[in-house]
């Protein structure tokens, strides 16, 4: 029911609004409640004490009514009140100063029928129009808020600090294409008491992006680490992650990943590739290769799968590039991807820099390579280097 103030001491005026306003099919809301004051000082009195109203129609040429200027005199709240200026002698000077100070229309005396009825309505329907409006810039605000607390909460899930082992680096970087994205990587000790022991490494990509993808990465990371810290090598991992993901039973959500051990006591790091980007080995004068071994399908299309696994050997000065399509696949404004052969030139310059080094400057290629161009996937990048 909308409520309606009434500021105005001609007494033909409230029983001719009151017939309109209280009829339920008159008026596009419904019916409404009609409150009726005569005087500045009643309409200071019932506002302030904390009365709410749809709409006002304020008298504008009244000896004890001061017309918009009324509303000044509300000192205990701040008003949102849609006003009519009521008006019996037609001054065009009067009704232009009542629409400066915040009338939203006017009406003159005496009403007609159609004038009263078509202007009250239109202002109505037009507070209807506001609250919704309102109502749905809230709503999304707040689910806005929502999810950019969830992409910090995922930004943080992604280690900033990382275990280094004696003589290793270890460097990674992520950036959304979205708020939120399906890129991931992970980096801990298998043996979180043994800073010297066993590291696990993990690069994946859920397929899709923004919020869904969030979510699933979310899912599949915890059950990547969870299986990883039982120290099970990496395709016995991911043979245990697969089943688990298909018992999820997720239509259309899959995740390629690639998960290895880093073992610093013997310069070996053991992987398993699970239909994910191969590793590029490079560093040290070597040319710079990929490591196609240790292959697998996607994780969470079907059961019983099976993985390889392959083992790496890293000399001093060598280093595991490992990263998303999204590095490869970056567009610039001519619709040309940044490539292997640019990624692959980029690791091969930057090839004595340390693992961070080397992070930073595929980004500042990527970057450079997109100039502004909006960016189409997520775009993840770990390295680990032997010093």
């Amino acid at each position: 029911m909308a409520r309606t103030l009434i500021i105005d001491d001609d007494p033909t005026t409230e029983p001719v609004i009151r017939q309109h306003l209280e009829r339920a099919d008159a008026n596009e809301i419904g019916p409404t409640d009609v409150t009726v004051v005569h005087s500045d000082a009643e309409a200071v009195a019932l506002l302030n004490d904390g009365a709410d109203f749809d709409i006002a129609l304020v008298a504008i040429d009244s000896a004890a009514i001061s017309g918009m200027s009324v509303f000044a005199q509300i000192t205990e709240r701040r008003l949102r009140i849609p006003r009519i200026a009521l008006t019996g002698e037609g001054d065009l000077r009067r009704i232009r100063k009542a629409m400066n100070e915040g009338a939203t229309d006017f009406l003159v005396k005496p009403f007609s029928a159609d004038d009263l009825a078509i202007t009250i309505d239109r202002v109505l329907a037009d507070v209807n129009r506001r609250r919704r409006n309102w109502q749905e810039r809230s709503d999304f605000s707040a689910l806005k808020r929502e999810v950019d607390i969830a992409a910090d909460i995922q930004q943080r899930i992604l280690p900033q600090e990382f275990p280094s082992p004696p003589g290793y680096g270890i460097a990674a970087a992520n950036t959304a294409a979205k708020v939120m994205g399906g890129d991931f990587y992970d980096v801990f000790l298998l043996d979180p008491t043994d800073s010297w022991g066993p590291v696990g490494v993990v690069m994946a990509d859920v397929s899709g992006k923004g919020i869904p993808a969030a979510f699933y990465m979310a899912v599949a990371r915890t059950l990547l680490r969870s299986v990883a810290m039982t120290g099970a090598e990496p395709m016995t991992v991911m043979i245990q992650v697969n089943e688990l993901l298909c018992d999820h039973h997720i239509p259309g959500m899959f995740v390629s990943a690639l998960y290895g051990i880093l073992n610093a006591q013997d310069n070996t790091f053991t992987f398993t590739n699970a239909g994910h980007q191969q590793p590029y080995h490079g560093g040290n004068g070597a040319e710079l290769i990929t490591h196609e071994g240790g292959e697998g399908t996607v994780l969470g299309i079907m059961n019983g799968m099976e993985f390889g696994q392959e083992t790496v050997n890293l000399t001093e000065g060598e280093f595991l590039y490992m990263y998303t399509d999204g590095v490869t696949e970056a567009f610039n404004d001519a619709r040309e991807q940044f490539s292997e052969q640019r990624l692959e030139a980029s690791l091969m310059v930057h090839a004595d820099k340390d693992a961070l080094g080397i992070i930073d400057a595929v980004e500042a290629a990527v970057a450079a390579h997109a100039a502004g161009a909006e960016q189409s996937d997520d775009i993840t990048g770990l390295v680990v280097k032997r010093s």
